[in-house]
């Protein structure tokens, strides 16, 4: 079952596996769950990077968390966790730490759903221009409920049900008579209703929000001896022998230097300036810090 609810982020879309949503009384996970990518999770990554025109590539990602924060276009970051169990995940209702800022949000909905095999639910805005990742998503066999707050009458034939808050344009004299809010409209393959919102499937629910960058120290290590101890040019040897080559490399995939194949330099960019200056005001003291 593919499911469209439109402005209503209170109607429960999927009763086990996991919803974007806090809510009281269901299980909260300490992160989104970080899953190892297979070829459609990697495609279906790529299939939003693409679409954005965004300059990062899942061709070779091993993980979800490697995506989120290799790719330094992405406005939002999330918390991961390793120890989860898909198999139990599928049982209960499951709420994760995912906002609903995009791309962020779509990109995790379509990972999590494709790699774990299990009912999701997610926001998404950008779904009228990935209909055929959803299509892919359909054919899995799990419930995906994609909340959204736009309506595209062209490209909504790839849901199976499509529920929306009932708004009628009424006369400009007879507004006073109308009442906008209190239906919620339901369409599917069978029929078309109206279901008041006292008898509707809604739960009150809270969202997380963005956290703070997650601060690599071996990256914070690169740029400082670049720019400190190299004068923010070396070669590519020089760098790596004073702070270790995977930690070079890491820092080149995330945007902190640039790589020059011509004569093998490495050279920091406004990004690494801006972390060294965020670390130097004291916004970094909050920041989580990967080893």
């Amino acid at each position: 079952m593919l499911r469209l609810i439109l402005g209503r982020t209170d109607y429960v879309g999927i009763n086990a596996g996991l919803t974007f949503k806090l809510i009281e009384g269901v299980k909260q996970l300490d992160g989104v769950p970080n899953v190892r990518l297979g070829p459609l999770g990697r495609a279906l990554v790529n299939r939003v990077f693409r679409e954005l025109g965004l300059d990062c590539d899942a061709t070779h990602a091993v993980d979800l968390r490697g995506v989120i924060e290799e790719c330094s276009y992405l406005p939002s970051s999330v918390r991961f966790m390793d120890n989860f169990n898909a198999g139990e995940l599928s049982k209960s209702l499951n709420s994760i730490p995912l906002p609903t800022i995009e791309p962020t949000s779509t990109l995790i909905g379509l990972a999590l759903a494709s790699t774990l095999r299990v009912n999701t639910e997610f926001y998404s805005d950008l779904w009228p221009r990935l209909t055929d990742a959803l299509a892919q998503l359909k054919a899995l066999g799990v419930d995906i409920a994609v909340h959204s707050s736009v309506f595209d009458t062209n490209r909504v034939f790839v849901f199976d049900e499509v529920v929306r808050r009932f708004i009628s344009y009424p006369r400009v004299d007879g507004i006073a008579e109308s009442n906008f809010n209190k239906r919620i409209e339901v369409i599917n393959n069978s029929n078309r209703r109206l279901i008041e919102e006292r008898n509707a499937p809604i739960r009150p629910y809270a969202l997380a929000e963005p956290r703070e960058p997650i601060i690599d120290e071996g990256i914070l290590t690169t740029v400082e001896a670049l720019i400190k101890d190299l004068g923010g040019v070396a070669t590519l040897k020089a760098l790596s022998d004073m702070v270790g080559q995977e930690a070079v490399l890491r820092a080149i995939a995330r945007g902190y230097l640039t790589y020059n194949p011509g004569d093998m330099t490495v050279r920091v960019t406004m990004r690494a300036l801006s972390l060294l200056n965020t670390i130097r005001h004291g916004r970094g003291d909050g920041d989580a810090v990967e080893g």
